[in-house]
């Protein structure tokens, strides 16, 4: 299965921000953190919003 750029970029996007909103809570910081929350959801709702305006063709030939 094809996978889309788009989705790859928010999966590592993802990762990126959780592991360091992680990192964050562990040094007590805890304004770091919420903005990573924020990144994340912005994020998902850019994915959301970009496949709903124009979906990735993940269709095998």
């Amino acid at each position: 299965m094809k996978t889309s750029k788009r989705y790859s970029i928010t999966i590592v996007a993802g990762i990126v921000l959780a592991g360091l909103a992680f990192l964050s809570v562990l040094k007590s910081m805890e304004g770091l953190a919420s903005a990573c929350v924020g990144g994340i959801l912005t994020i998902l709702t850019t994915y959301i919003w970009g496949e709903t305006k124009r979906p990735s063709n993940t269709k095998e030939p």
